[in-house]
């Protein structure tokens, strides 16, 4: 027989969402300055891009197409200091506790 008692844990809830200050910043310095040139920059509808810009949680594709789409510009960015960015330099992970 088991000792183990169960024991519920309550998870936080947690998501990934866009920083759009820097991801903003980032595509105006390769020429992107709405959403419909960073949408054709990166390859996705203008819809995923305006609901990531919303606070819409991203998708994989999207994370990945906007990474790839901004290190492919990397000689433009470093033209103002700025390095290519990874997932860390553009997603935040956002936690929140449960209500009890």
């Amino acid at each position: 027989m088991s000792t183990d008692t169960d024991t519920t844990v309550q998870q936080d809830t947690a998501g990934i969402r866009l920083n759009v200050e820097r991801f903003l910043l980032l595509f105006r310095l390769i020429g992107c300055d709405t959403l419909t040139l960073i949408a054709a920059e990166t390859g996705l509808t203008l819809r995923q891009v305006r609901r990531a810009r919303n606070g819409g949680v991203p998708g994989e594709v999207f994370m990945a197409r906007t990474v790839a789409a901004l290190q492919r510009n990397a000689g433009r960015l470093a033209e103002y200091g700025h390095a290519p960015p990874t997932l860390d330099d553009l997603f935040v992970v956002t936690t929140a506790d449960k209500a009890d």
